[in-house]
């Protein structure tokens, strides 16, 4: 006997996912809507599905959304020659209608009814409503750019994403040393970020320039570089990684190193410099994202001063737009070095009201070196917590 796993599109796709996945059926049945598929919903659904290695062929009933007749007359066709599969519903997505006609029509079939209570990662069985059964945890844990396919994103550069990974996994101690040491290294880097942001689109560039360093760690920092230093002039051919690197990349690759330090204890993956198109053909980039628990974040990162404390404000109004225009109902961190955000020592208010409003965590200058624990404190992580 074959088992049929039905489920009802809507916008959160990720309960679907889960769920096949974790059943994984001999076929899949999609109730789904004009509204829903012109989102690409279904296809979503699908790729990802591929990218976890399970292929399935798209079989698919499309419904008036609100009406239980309708749905009936269409599951009646479809089932017909299937009537002996074991059928497996999934009541977590579409309308409300669509959830009880599903539930009217496969009850007769003795079907196994579920539900997952968004945003955990479980499913419950409800019937029969006197011994409903116990939570069923899934297993699976999305990575950053499944969770992405999941809600109908591409990733441009994603054959590129494992490089960049490498990257800044390279550059670690540097990036620590230049946060531990950022008020002695600011002038430098205000200084070769002025030389390089012109260049930050070139292949490689000959950096040759006047520059005398005015302490120790400067010093230190020409060395790690391997920057050429003599009689006050810098000297080094810099491909674009670390041209990049140094107009700001810098803070980037610090946070993707915190982040990834929580790797298997309650973060699931973690990625940086993703080039995201939506469905729309929009695109624009991602400082650093990661998942936990199939949820989404994402830290956007602004290095050096900002010229004025409203460029902090249109750094917060560009991770709304991003929410917004990208489907990405998710939380996020802004990290920065600036310190027009602050007033007195304390983050100004109109900057934290912004803040609160796109559900982003501020992590200001004065508290970049403790982010390993204000992450696990805002995600609720505990070392040695399995995820």
């Amino acid at each position: 006997m074959k088992t049929i796993l039905i489920s009802l599109v809507s916008e959160q796709t990720v309960p679907n996912i889960l769920a096949i996945h974790h059943f994984k059926p001999d076929e899949l049945l999609f109730i789904s809507t004009r509204d829903m598929e012109a989102k690409g919903k279904t296809s979503a659904i699908l790729d990802t599905m591929s990218r976890l290695g399970l292929k399935y062929q798209r079989d698919m009933i499309m419904v008036q959304e609100d009406s239980i007749l309708d749905c009936h007359r269409q599951l009646e066709e479809w089932i017909k020659g299937r009537e002996d599969s074991e059928f497996v519903v999934n009541l977590t997505g579409g309308t409300k209608i669509m959830s009880i006609a599903a539930y009217e029509f496969f009850k007769d079939y003795s079907s196994r009814m579920i539900y997952v209570p968004i945003p955990r990662n479980e499913f419950i069985v409800p019937f029969p409503k006197k011994s409903p059964g116990r939570p069923t945890e899934f297993d699976l844990r999305l990575s950053v750019v499944q969770y992405l396919a999941a809600y109908g994103l591409k990733v441009v550069n994603e054959g590129k994403l494992e490089t960049y990974c490498q990257e800044a996994r390279k550059r670690k101690g540097l990036s620590e040393l230049i946060v531990q040491n950022y008020a002695q290294l600011k002038n430098l880097l205000l200084w070769l970020c002025g030389m390089l942001r012109p260049h930050r689109s070139e292949k490689m560039f000959e950096l040759t320039g006047n520059f005398t360093a005015e302490n120790q760690e400067e010093k230190d920092f020409f060395s790690r570089f391997g920057f050429s230093y003599s009689g006050g002039i810098i000297t080094r051919k810099l491909d674009r990684s670390d041209i990049r690197y140094l107009t700001g990349g810098w803070l980037e690759e610090y946070c993707f190193n915190i982040i990834s330090e929580w790797l298997g204890c309650g973060i699931d993956d973690v990625a940086i410099g993703l080039q995201l198109r939506n469905s729309r053909g929009r695109e624009n980039e991602f400082d650093v994202m990661f998942t936990k628990d199939n949820a989404l974040y994402f830290a956007e990162c602004k290095s050096l001063d900002q010229d004025e404390d409203e460029d902090a404000s249109q750094a917060l109004y560009k991770i709304g737009a991003l929410q917004r225009e990208f489907g990405l109902r998710v939380k996020s961190f802004f990290v920065t070095t600036s310190p027009y955000i602050l007033k007195d020592g304390k983050v100004r208010e109109a900057i934290q009201a912004r803040s609160e409003q796109f559900q982003t965590w501020l992590v200001s200058p004065t508290e970049i070196g403790q982010l390993k624990e204000i992450i696990a404190q805002k995600l609720n992580i505990h070392q040695g917590e399995i995820s």
